[in-house]
Formats: structure tokens, C-alpha cells, sequence
């Protein structure tokens, strides 16, 4: 049987940098989108990393940039497999020509640069619609292409603060504390390929194409609904908990055996809090085995100290193994080492190893997902920094060996950053 994957035959054009676009067109690469990652010599990918680098980084491997530090970023190598990369200047006419050869041919184009960058390329979207008049264009600023902060300047760092979940991070009586990821990046991500499958499937059905304004600001509030919906209720603004909740007691992380070991623990129900009493069995405990949810609320605390002076005598994966065969919700809190060596993870191959023409061979995070009737496989590692310029421009584009020289000569295209960029 030949099994092939559900996007085999889309070519996306893909703009974007750093994390929420590049997230987004990894998604569809990993689905069998053909994805050509195309980047400025002059401004290329921010996680590729600076060109000088100081030694000892930990996102190289062993710490070590190399020779080529822009194609051994373990950022951008996690980000970009399965995909094409090439490198294009689009202020020279020869660039501009090239990339309107390159819109002709593809099916979607992505960027997440600030509002109005391409535009004031040259290319605003009755542009590029008039190259390929059914191409799904996808538009990612921070703010979104409307409204007053829409040329305003963001990264990641800064939508939890700005959506508001920031505010509800952190620990009894202290300010908030940030998440310690950019939530923002992977979720604005995962909704910009959603709507870009779905504007798909509607040009699937009329022959239209689309253009797709997705705010970055906007998908990190999206998280934020039910508290929202409280403060409209009741006029309450959310009380920062910690790890605490406002539906489960006990519910917290846990001390375990070892150094800094954890383990999650969360009773949502009486019985379950019935249950953890028969394992604890503990003379402190005995005075709240009858209380209930609201109960157990009031004494959180000194139930929270009794649970972790038991928890502490337990391996963490032990622990959860008990915990779960009785019906309550526990989890290991894991590290890196941890994550490749977890039974789990390896019965589901959850990680693969990649070979990468410069920075070896790691392990790197699969595809996360399964599908019966396609390939779920890692094809190709990141690209290095125009390395598929002679598939695309060549064999694609049909550009003669000449062609190419000149593209090269005329620094419109190439292999190496052409400036000393600091981030």
C-alpha cells in the first residue's frame, strides 16, 4: 500500500522566524507540506543565533558554536526539520523576481515580521493575490494588521504580560511570576496552521483564496477565557495560587526521594481523598478523613506539609505507579534526562534521532501524533543556511547553473550571513 502523507502536494512559502511561524509551517512540513524556509542574508532567522557567539552557549552542541554557529543552533534545528531552506534578498530586482517566480508556484505564504513589513517590500497582499490569485497568505504580527498598537514591536517574553496570564502566575502574596516559556509563540503556532488548513479546504470548495490576519496577542488571551468570564460574573480578578488549585485539594507538587525530585499529586474527588488516606496513613491525617472539598480547602496547608513528609520516602516514579493504580492523578515532575529514558516516551518513539550535516547527531523531539494511513517520521534535519538552493531555484524554479552564479555574485543569494548581527 503507498502511504501518502495528507499534505503531499502543498508547497508553503515560509517567511516567518524565531518561533510562532516557524512552529506553525513545521506543523504542515510535518504533515507533508513541501516548506521553503526562506531567509535574508542580511536578516536571517533569530535562531540561528548571532554570528559570533560567545563559546559555552548550551544551545550549541557541547556548547561549542563552531565554525558556522548559524547552522548549529539547537533552536532553530528543532524547529525546522523537514523543510527547504534558501536564502533570498528581496530589495534587489533580481531578488524581487525570483520571489515572484516563488509566489507563482505556492499555495500559502507565512510571515510573522512586524505589520506592514512586506508591504513596504513591495508586497502588500493585492500583490501577492494578483502573482497567484488563490494563494492563502497568512500574517502574523504581534498585534495583529488592525487597531493601534498594530505597529508595535513584541516577542513572545512579553504576551503573557500583555493577555493578562502573567497576572495570575506566581505564589501567595508575592507579584507575578512569569511561566518560564513564551506560551504565546507555540500557541499562536498551532492556530495559524489550523486556520491555514481550514481557508484550504474552503479554497478547496470555491477556487478562493484567503487572507489570514492572525494576532499573536490575541491567541495568548484566548488562554485566559474562564478567568475572564469570572471577573464578568463576579467582578473577581484571579488570586495567584502557586501550583494550588481552586477545584482540587490537595493538589500541589510534592517532595520526593532524591535531589530535587517531585512529584505531582491531585485529589479531585472524596473518594480519591479517601483512597490517599489508606496509603499515607498518617495519624495527622486521621482528623481530616472526613472532610470534604471545602473542608480540606481551609487546612490546605497542614495537609500539604503531612503529604510531603510522606511523599519524600518514595522514588517519584514509584510513587506515581501506586498513586495511579488507586485512581488518583499523579506524574513524575521530569528533567531532561528523565524525558530519554522514560519507558513511555520510548515505547512511543516520542524522540528521534537526527542527523545534521554540522551539528551531529542529537536527539530531537518527534512528530506528536499518530496516524494510521501515513508516514509519522522525521525525513530530513533543519537546513543549513541556503542549503537547497539548487533543488528550489534550479530544479523548481528551472534557473540555469549561470543564473544561480549571478544570484550569487550579486550577494542576492548565499551561504553566509553578510553582517555581524547581535541579538
Amino acid at each position: 500500500m503507498t502511504i501518502n502523507m495528507p499534505l503531499k502536494n502543498l508547497r508553503v512559502l515560509d517567511l516567518s522566524r524565531i518561533w510562532a511561524g516557524p512552529y506553525a509551517t513545521k506543523l504542515l512540513s510535518d504533515l507533508g507540506a513541501e516548506v521553503i524556509k526562506l531567509e535574508s542574508l542580511r536578516v536571517y532567522d533569530s535562531h540561528r543565533g548571532p554570528v559570533n557567539p560567545n563559546p559555552g552557549i548550551v544551545s550549541y552542541p557541547d556548547a561549542d558554536p563552531g565554525e558556522n554557529p548559524w547552522n548549529r543552533n539547537g533552536w532553530f534545528n528543532c524547529l525546522h526539520m523537514n523543510k527547504y531552506g534558501i536564502t533570498l534578498e528581496l530589495t534587489t530586482p533580481q531578488g524581487k523576481e525570483t520571489f515572484e517566480k516563488l509566489l507563482s508556484i505556492s499555495d500559502v505564504i507565512v510571515e510573522n515580521f512586524r505589520q506592514g513589513s512586506l508591504e513596504r517590500l513591495g508586497y502588500p497582499y493585492e500583490i501577492i493575490r494578483s502573482i497567484r490569485p488563490d494563494i492563502i497568505y497568512a500574517s502574523m504580527p504581534a498585534f495583529g494588521n488592525t487597531g493601534p498598537w498594530k505597529k508595535y514591536l513584541a516577542y513572545g517574553i512579553g504576551q503573557e504580560q500583555l493577555s493578562g496570564m502573567a497576572h495570575m502566575t506566581g505564589y501567595d502574596n508575592e507579584g507575578p511570576i512569569k511561566s518560564g516559556i513564551n506560551h504565546g509563540d507555540p500557541i499562536t503556532g498551532s492556530h495559524a496552521a489550523g486556520v491555514i488548513l481550514a481557508a484550504l479546504r474552503y479554497r478547496k470548495h470555491t477556487g478562493e483564496g484567503m487572507y489570514l490576519d492572525v494576532s499573536q496577542q490575541e491567541s495568548a488571551v484566548s488562554l485566559i477565557g474562564g478567568e475572564l468570564l469570572k471577573y464578568q460574573v463576579g467582578n473577581e480578578e484571579p488570586i495567584r495560587i502557586g501550583n494550588k488549585s481552586n477545584i482540587y485539594c490537595p493538589h500541589n507538587v510534592y517532595p520526593s526521594k532524591g535531589d530535587d525530585e517531585w512529584i505531582t499529586i491531585a485529589v479531585t474527588d472524596n473518594n480519591q481523598w479517601k483512597m490517599l488516606l489508606t496509603k499515607i496513613n498518617s495519624k495527622e491525617l486521621v482528623k481530616y478523613s472526613s472532610y470534604d472539598f471545602t473542608s480540606r480547602k481551609v487546612n490546605e496547608s497542614e495537609i500539604d506539609k503531612i503529604i510531603s513528609d510522606w511523599s519524600i520516602n518514595y522514588d517519584k516514579y514509584e510513587l506515581t505507579h501506586i498513586l495511579q493504580s488507586l485512581g488518583i492523578p499523579s506524574a513524575p515532575v521530569m528533567g531532561a534526562p528523565d524525558l530519554f529514558t522514560d519507558p513511555h516516551y520510548i515505547h512511543r518513539e516520542t524522540f528521534e534521532t537526527v542527523k545534521h550535516a554540522e551539528a551531529g547527531e542529537h536527539i530531537y523531539p518527534g512528530i506528536p501524533w499518530k496516524m494510521s494511513q501515513t508516514q509519522n517520521e522525521i525525513k530530513s534535519a533543519s537546513p543549513l543556511l541556503g542549503e537547497h538552493h539548487e533543488q528550489i531555484y534550479g530544479d523548481l524554479l528551472g534557473l540555469s547553473k549561470k543564473q544561480l552564479a549571478e544570484l550569487l555574485d550579486s550577494g542576492t543569494i548565499g551561504y553566509k550571513p553578510t553582517g555581524s548581527r547581535i541579538f
